[in-house]
């Protein structure tokens, strides 16, 4: 995974104001308070910001740090695909998804090895059943041989 922007673009803030419905003004004033005279081409001017300042922009924006600088996968052929808010095709997902699939592989095994357990109580219970039949056999034989 690579990050499309190694800086913050005036631009890229532009999009995600206008996905979030803020104003830059309003922007402006949560991000550096309300005497604050900078604008978003600050990012321009000054593009390496501070982390502290990228995580309070992601919080204002409702959006992750990857949305800011715009992460993608630049050796799949799957596309990143945003929903609300989230990028669906991010790190965190195929992470999901990779311990997903092993949990499902473990709970697998467990049915198969509970299976394979039913299959051996059946043959106990049929080799039981069987036994009892004998002793019912040889108890009726006896019961003939005592009457005689």
């Amino acid at each position: 995974m690579r990050y499309e922007n190694s800086t913050v673009k005036s631009e890229r803030v532009k999009e995600l104001l206008k996905r979030a419905g803020i104003s830059i003004g309003d922007f402006s004033r949560s991000l550096w308070g309300p005497k604050s005279h900078n604008a978003i081409t600050y990012f321009d001017t000054r593009p390496d910001v501070k982390v502290s300042t990228l995580v309070k922009m992601a919080e204002i924006l409702d959006c992750s740090v990857e949305d800011i600088l715009i992460k993608s996968d630049t050796n799949s052929d799957i596309p990143t695909i945003n929903g609300h808010h989230n990028v669906v095709n991010s790190s965190y997902v195929n992470t999901d998804v990779t311990s997903l699939q092993a949990e499902i592989k473990a709970l697998n095994m467990v049915i198969e090895e509970k299976n394979q357990r039913i299959e051996d109580l059946k043959k106990a219970n049929e080799h039981l059943s069987n036994s009892i039949e004998l002793v019912k056999q040889f108890s009726h034989i006896q019961d003939s041989k005592e009457k005689c």
